[in-house]
């Protein structure tokens, strides 16, 4: 079994508190984190070209998904 958690003023919380019962022994073995990226980070280079939607999406998107009148 293997748990993830983080150390919150020295204590470390599993983040399933569930998963072990009472008084279990447990060994600890700190994890390196990449550096936490934003969704722009992560995605900015996605690029969607598709001749058939319509120039307006962004702005109209209710219109288009909920078919309510355009704005």
């Amino acid at each position: 079994m293997e748990l993830e958690g983080v150390v919150h003023d020295g204590v470390i919380v599993p983040d399933d508190t569930t998963a072990l019962a009472e008084g279990t022994r447990v060994r600890i073995e700190p994890v390196k984190v990449g550096k936490q990226m934003t969704f722009g980070q992560l995605f900015g280079d996605l690029v969607i070209d598709s001749p058939d939607l319509p120039t307006d999406l962004a702005a109209q998107h209710e219109h288009y998904r909920l078919v309510k009148p355009k704005r």
